[in-house]
């Protein structure tokens, strides 16, 4: 391994292609590589300064050499698994215009993999979800549950899709995994309101009703004393039989929307 006594630009990017090379990321190095030489200037660099670039880039090429995706790349346009880059010290102009080839046919190849991947993930997102409702639709229960549970975990940093598959298992009454995906999407992805209301209505039908109290005080805290928050908080509340809250709760609604009758109801109630 060769230490930069002076670090020019272009020593700095070799450096840089070296590290990324030993990690695989064989586009990205070539890149810097490619940087490196566009700044190499010999005539203007002092010696040992020249010699460092000079050894630095040899031992990049060298590396570029083990890499499978340009063994790769050889073997289909020189069909030779012995075809290599070559270097020497006043070739760097030849090693720009190589490296500059090599770089657009590795990057149009990983575009193609990497758009190839997204479609499979797509398809296979896709099969997940029409396998899951299907199986709901037939009576299936534990099938759809477990697939849409699949879904969850494999597709789940995707934002409103925690939701949605929530969504999907009210419809079937499955409301234990539908909050555990809504609590999830509440953690995640706490701008989603759509969450708040799902999970707490929820908790409220499962008589867990400490539970929707606390993601009411959420949504609250996340999006203000929203009025029809308020009334459905100040609902929780008679349920619960906890009327002193239900008449605060309902009075802060009532004055920030007077057309909402369930509010003043309450108030009326608990006067």
């Amino acid at each position: 391994m060769v230490d930069l006594y002076i670090t020019p630009v272009a020593g700095k990017n070799m450096a840089r292609a070296r590290a990324q090379l030993k990690r695989d990321e064989t586009v990205h190095a070539l890149q810097a590589m490619l940087a490196g030489l566009a700044e190499f200037d010999p005539q203007h660099t002092p010696a040992k300064a020249r010699y460092e670039v000079e050894a630095l880039i040899t031992e990049c090429v060298l590396e570029l050499n083990r890499q499978p995706m340009v063994r790769s790349l050889f073997e289909t346009l020189a069909k030779s698994t012995h075809a290599a880059i070559h270097y020497a010290p006043g070739q760097e102009k030849q090693l720009q215009g190589i490296l500059s080839i090599v770089h657009k046919a590795l990057s149009r190849d990983a575009a193609n993999v990497q758009r190839s991947e997204k479609e499979e993930r797509e398809h296979r997102k896709a099969a997940l979800q029409q396998k899951g409702l299907d199986a709901l639709k037939a009576g299936d229960l534990p099938l759809g549950k477990a697939t849409l549970r699949i879904l969850a975990e494999d597709f789940g940093r995707e934002p409103g899709l925690l939701v949605q598959i929530a969504e999907w298992l009210l419809e079937y009454k499955i409301y234990f995994e539908a909050v555990e995906l809504l609590e999830r999407a509440i953690e995640n992805f706490p701008k989603e309101a759509k969450a708040y209301g799902l999970a707490a209505q929820s908790y409220r039908t499962m008589r867990e009703l400490a539970k929707a109290e606390t993601v009411y005080l959420k949504a609250i805290q996340r999006f203000g004393k929203h009025p029809k928050t308020l009334l459905n908080l100040a609902k929780l509340y008679v349920e619960w039989n906890k009327k002193e809250k239900a008449f605060i709760t309902a009075n802060d609604a009532w004055k920030k929307d007077n057309t909402l009758t369930e509010a003043k109801e309450i108030i009326d109630r608990f006067a």
